[in-house]
């Protein structure tokens, strides 16, 4: 008899503590608030059409689509999210079937969490 594992693995969004802190300093707690929360909608929309993508099997509007995602994502300090982007899109290149699909997923576990958390970045830091 066999044992079957499942992995429900909880990844931190790899938050980018100098990049907060500037885009606090610069904007204030209201203005940074406000653009992080408007750039995480952004990239709630940019996964959605990464999701249409990839779905069918658009590579070229896929790679394009990380690259804008990964520049939201460092523009707010979700380093994590950006390094997990970035590694989708070298499997994207590499067409290694079975990589793109594990770091995909990877991606869209870390987006759920960053999205369900509305842009809140308390709590995030793990």
């Amino acid at each position: 008899m066999s044992c079957v594992t499942v992995l429900r693995p909880v990844e931190g969004l790899g938050l980018d503590p100098v990049r907060l802190s500037a885009l606090y300093r610069e904007f204030g707690p209201a203005g940074a608030e406000r653009r992080i929360a408007r750039a995480v909608s952004e990239m709630a929309l940019q996964i959605s059409a990464l999701m249409g993508f990839y779905n069918a099997a658009e590579f070229n509007d896929f790679a394009r689509g990380l690259r804008s995602l990964r520049r939201l994502a460092d523009y707010t300090g979700f380093a994590g999210l950006s390094r997990v982007a970035a590694a989708v899109g070298e499997c994207a290149v590499s067409g290694d079937a079975t990589s793109l699909a594990a770091t995909w997923e990877r991606l869209l576990r870390l987006a759920a969490r960053l999205l369900s958390a509305g842009g809140n970045i308390q709590g995030l830091s793990g």
